[in-house]
């Protein structure tokens, strides 16, 4: 019996070139196990939710390194005890 591995064909269906080997026994025993989407299903369920985990991690991480920064600035902007609190200082568009 011939087991392809390759065969060509041209787009009138005309035979190019085929690979093959002659093999004689138990069909079953030359076949390869091939997986359908119902037996793979879980396993890529699982991915994608992984997947969608550590992007929702990344995205969190980010956020946090984005809000740790307008933290500090905003402490770095507080008002001098010392001085005090006048309507110029108030309204003056061009202060510090």
């Amino acid at each position: 019996m011939k087991i392809y591995t390759k065969i060509e064909l041209d787009k009138n269906n005309n035979l190019i070139s085929e690979e093959f080997f002659e093999f004689n026994g138990n069909i079953a025993s030359a076949m390869g196990i091939h997986y359908s989407y119902k037996n793979t299903r879980s396993a890529k369920l699982m991915e994608k939710q992984a997947k969608r985990a550590k992007k929702l991690a990344e995205k969190k991480e980010k956020k946090l390194a984005k809000e740790g920064s307008k933290i500090e600035e905003t402490k770095s902007k507080t008002l001098d005890t010392s001085k005090p609190i006048t309507l110029d200082f108030l309204t003056n568009p061009d202060k510090e």
